[in-house]
């Protein structure tokens, strides 16, 4: 009986040592974004730039989103990340390295602001082109 329980806590060793960590292969760690208060409104991807977006606002900026009325109050959040292949599962991928976070938020007048919190955007468009774009998103619809 001991020698059985030798040879697995030995083999044990040995293959857990054995195991691949991709972080450290990389030598990039996985950031994820804290959304704090806001929810999480849709997603997209970007094949070419081999990135995926996720839009976070509060409830305010849902509303916009959904009638196309710009009230005071709206925060919204774009979160870009690079694609990485998933180690866990062959062909799939989750997200990598943390890119950018740019925001829309409204002025006590109802003026949209448009500023980069993190990173840097990939796209030469400017201020208003991608506030545009960012307004463009349609929320998920989630089952009740």
């Amino acid at each position: 009986m001991k020698k059985i329980l030798y040879i697995l806590l030995f083999s044990s060793l040995i293959f857990g040592s054995c195991a691949k960590n991709p972080e450290k292969e990389t030598g990039k760690i996985r950031f994820m974004f804290d959304p704090g208060s806001l929810k999480f409104i849709s997603s997209s991807f970007n094949p070419n730039l081999q990135t995926m977006s996720a839009l976070y606002g509060n409830q305010q900026g849902i509303s916009a989103l959904e009638t196309d009325k710009k009230t005071t109050g709206i925060d919204l959040k774009l979160v870009t990340y690079e694609m990485q292949d998933d180690p866990n599962y062959f062909g799939s991928k989750v997200n990598g390295e943390l890119v950018s976070v740019e925001t829309i938020k409204t002025d006590q007048m109802g003026n949209l602001e448009y500023g980069i919190e993190f990173g840097k955007v990939s796209s030469d468009e400017s201020s208003d082109q991608r506030i545009k774009s960012i307004l463009d998103y349609q929320p998920l619809k989630f089952p009740k």
